[in-house]
């Protein structure tokens, strides 16, 4: 599982970074083309909020693995310690349901009725540009399951330690 994390990691870490400097040139291609050139680019603008589409999806996917969204932690402070391992298992489960939901079904929907517009500069189906929405909600849906199954370790390590501390003191 961690091995399936590391390379899922690594690939959209690698991906950000390339399309962030891929963005960052062509930005400045921009720039450069219209106010030194006094030609403006054509393709910077549509490429750039293609581009856009992609990071910001694929960065919800990692994030999500990562566990470091956007979160209202007033009820969990609230919680007790016992039940806030089954909450964190809860909100990856409501995480798991937006993805299939909203990403999968309602990106393909998008992506299916968007095939047909080509984009008027790159000549891109729009369609493409929207399969973002469901390869984002794929890979937050293995995120979710393998923080779960982490989640579900640690609580289960947790429950074993005070009893590995109970058998050391009564044999010392």
């Amino acid at each position: 599982m961690n091995k399936l994390r590391w390379w899922l990691d690594k690939s959209i870490e690698i991906f950000a970074c390339v399309l962030s400097t891929l963005m960052v040139g062509v930005a400045c291609w921009q720039v450069i083309s219209r106010y030194l050139f006094n030609s403006p680019s054509t393709f910077s603008e549509e490429f750039l909020r293609f581009s856009l589409v992609w990071i910001s999806v694929i960065g919800l996917a990692y994030v999500a693995g990562k566990r470091e969204h956007i979160s209202l932690t007033l009820f969990l402070d609230k919680c007790p310690k016992q039940l806030t391992a089954y909450w964190n298992i809860v909100i990856q489960v409501v995480f798991i349901l937006f993805a299939i939901y909203i990403l999968i079904i309602g990106g393909m929907k998008v992506s299916n009725n968007a095939m047909m517009q080509i984009s008027p500069v790159l000549k891109l189906s729009m369609g493409k540009v929207y399969y973002a929405l469901p390869l984002s909600g794929g890979l937050t849906i293995i995120y979710c399951v393998l923080n779960i199954v982490d989640m579900i370790k640690e609580r289960h390590a947790e429950q074993l330690e005070p009893t590995a501390v109970l058998k050391e003191d009564s044999h010392g």
